[in-house]
């Protein structure tokens, strides 16, 4: 794997140890990179027994630095930027600039991969993009076949991860253009039991599926299981031609504006379910990258996405969250 540029000008203590002495909060580095408070302490007190001296009076607040770690912190603001400006030249003729894989959900790549690649790409050599489910995406994070993934499911068993939430969204009902004739068009859960038409569900190995059965089985919702997808293209369109009806999210109808014409959508009632999408990646890697891509996301999900949805949704804004 390539080396990253980040890493090459200093080590990944010394970079923790700048934000240190920046943010003078150990909790605020923590959540800046998206690992624990005690991940950076055990990382400094390392850092600290190497040097061999002291960095901080950890019982001053905020935290304060002895006269070594100010030292040492003007000497390496220094190193630091007289190095990015000799790599500047080389960056330009895209030499060392890193390699980056980026994963991401079906119903997310395009229109929100379009931005990322669009603003992530003068900083890097080469990207590759994917789509994929859930559990594929985290899979392939944990083999190191991809760099960064946007997902919604999170393991906590997968270690020296970090994750920061782009946004949480509501999921709505999606029915076929038949029901628009019903003058009652609040679709209870007991109601859609008795509708006439299968409820076409997500394939229970992917992430989607996964998170909506565990949902359906905590509050008691029972369907007959005979329509299992993996795509949401296949779950719309089996809705749009009057096979079944489905619960997804807003972004899902987004990614198939196409067939919003052949198909209804309404709110969820009680109980709700929404999700949470995150941006992953492994700890102390591609760390100036992931920044952009949080920032690019989370920018458009606010300015661009959700507004799109209020035009087709609009009900649903109470339950969109960014960051």
């Amino acid at each position: 794997m390539k080396p990253h540029i980040s890493n090459s000008l200093l080590s990944a203590p010394a970079v923790m140890f700048m934000m240190c002495c920046d943010m003078r909060n150990f909790s605020a580095v923590a959540n800046a990179l998206g690992i624990t408070q005690s991940a950076v302490s055990k990382t400094m007190q390392k850092f600290e027994k190497e040097l061999g001296f002291e960095l901080f009076i950890r019982s001053s607040r905020p935290l304060a630095l002895t006269p070594e770690a100010r030292l040492l912190h003007k000497n390496l603001h220094g190193l630091k930027g007289e190095m990015l400006r000799s790599l500047s030249s080389l960056q330009s003729k895209n030499y060392i600039k890193p390699i980056l894989r980026v994963g991401i959900l079906e119903s997310l790549h395009l229109h929100l991969g379009f931005e990322i690649i669009k603003h992530v790409l003068p900083n890097l050599s080469q990207i590759t993009m994917i789509s994929a489910s859930a559990n594929v995406l985290m899979q392939r994070l944990v083999e190191r076949k991809l760099d960064l993934i946007i997902t919604n499911v999170v393991s906590s068993e997968t270690p020296h991860i970090f994750t920061k939430r782009i946004f949480t969204e509501p999921s709505i009902l999606m029915l076929p253009k038949s029901f628009e004739k019903e003058k009652d068009q609040t679709w209870s859960w007991q109601r859609l039991a008795t509708c006439g038409l299968p409820l076409v569900r997500y394939w229970s190995e992917t992430g989607a599926g996964e998170i909506n059965d565990t949902f359906m089985r905590v509050h008691g919702l029972t369907f007959p299981d005979r329509i299992s997808v993996d795509t949401n293209a296949l779950m719309v369109k089996l809705i749009s031609e009057g096979i079944g009806w489905g619960f997804s999210r807003p972004t899902t109808i987004l990614q198939n504006l196409h067939i919003l014409p052949n198909l209804i959508v309404r709110p969820m009632q009680p109980p709700l379910f929404s999700r949470e999408v995150f941006l992953i990646g492994r700890e102390q890697e591609f760390l100036i990258e992931s920044g952009i891509i949080y920032d690019v996301s989370t920018r458009y999900v606010e300015r661009q996405l959700i507004p799109q949805i209020l035009d087709f949704a609009p009900w649903v804004k109470d339950g969109f969250k960014v960051g």
